[in-house]
């Protein structure tokens, strides 16, 4: 590829949110280029990060107005219809009925990525160190040493965005940072449960663990500057001693988290020319961290921002007006439902729980 050619929109990240962003705005018409640091078309396996791989009705949603279907190769075993929610703290335990499809997260970003168009410039294994504002262009530098130059540039690459860390480093942030923690065990138990786990000693957000294809998945997230490693392995010895059976992980996992503790913003700069989607925006349920349905949201309004014209900025902050409104409330939500004492209340009065 010429790496003199000027695109009129480089996309960073192909994880949901960048790939079905690039998939509507090149439908428009738009000369795209799509970098991400994995190798999408071709293997061998990509990089994992701590990622449930669970996808909510609301994604379900977005993908059904968009006439994707997902090819059972995705799916994991088994699906799963409740979430076993317990506190370690009270020893409180319900069930509480779920409507996730139980995934296998490359294979469902592999899957996205295939949707793509043809005629989008696909650089993947391309990690970007960089990125320079200049004379109305964007470049971006990349660990190869290979630059690339565009009008427009988006910023779909998740909760350590490198266009957030080069464009917005003044703005106040709308959200808290948080280290996911999470390995994976070996398991041929097919009646394992998908587990919500609360305990206030360890983190003031939640854990969660999960069968997939013969494995186990245990993980949590802990605030920014806590011990991770050290609080993660007293989650483990408290659920052995809670009854779950497991041996040596077969694979750990890791990733920088984002939770909104705020009105969520949108980002964008530089008269139209740039913009960020999905979660590093911030766009993550800060109750559940579960991300696809705003990846998806944010990058259907960003899509439609670019199809109306003119002011894009403006576009695109009455576009996720009600996406933001929506996690506004899930902040609040999530400061009911993280106090133990409202939590114990809901969990004695089978609020909503299987009876």
């Amino acid at each position: 590829m010429d790496e003199k050619k000027i695109f009129d929109i480089a996309i960073i990240g192909a994880g949901p949110a960048g790939s079905l962003l690039t998939m509507l705005l090149a439908n428009q018409g738009h000369d795209i280029l799509l970098i991400d640091k994995r190798n999408l078309d071709g293997y061998p396996p990509v990089r994992h990060k701590a990622c449930g791989g669970l996808l909510a009705p609301d994604a379900q949603r977005v993908l059904a107005s968009l006439n994707l279907n997902l090819p059972n190769d995705v799916l994991a075993n088994p699906q799963l219809f409740s979430v076993h929610t317990v506190d370690l703290n009270t020893g409180l335990r319900r069930d509480y009925q779920r409507f996730y499809l139980n995934m296998d997260r490359e294979k469902f970003d592999r899957y996205l990525s295939s949707k793509i168009p043809e005629n989008v410039c696909k650089e993947y294994s391309a990690v970007v160190n960089k990125v320079e504002y200049e004379n109305d262009l964007y470049t971006i530098h990349t660990g190869t040493g290979k630059t690339y130059n565009s009008k427009v540039l988006i910023g779909c690459d998740g909760a350590g965005s490198v266009v957030r860390k080069c464009f917005f480093t003044k703005e106040k942030m709308p959200f808290k940072h948080y280290y996911a923690i999470q390995h994976v065990y070996k398991c041929d138990d097919a009646g394992a449960k998908y587990y919500a786990i609360f305990d206030k000693t360890l983190t003031d957000y939640s854990g969660w663990a999960f069968p997939k294809d013969g494995t186990f998945t245990i993980g949590m997230a802990f605030p920014d500057g806590a011990d991770g490693n050290r609080l993660f392995a007293q989650l483990i010895e408290k659920m052995k001693n809670d009854g779950l059976s497991i041996g040596q992980a077969v694979n750990k996992e890791g990733s920088l988290l984002l939770r909104p503790d705020g009105y969520p913003k949108t980002f964008s700069k530089n008269n139209n020319t740039l913009f960020l989607a999905g979660e590093a925006a911030g766009y993550v349920s800060p109750s559940s961290a579960e991300g696809f349905s705003f990846a998806f949201y944010s990058a259907c309004a960003l899509a439609k921002s670019f199809e109306k014209g003119g002011n894009i900025s403006k576009n695109y902050r009455h576009e996720t007006r009600k996406m933001r409104i929506k996690l506004f409330f899930k902040v609040i939500k999530a400061h009911l439902l993280y106090n133990q004492f409202i939590r114990k209340i809901i969990m004695v009065c089978k609020i909503k729980a299987i009876r």
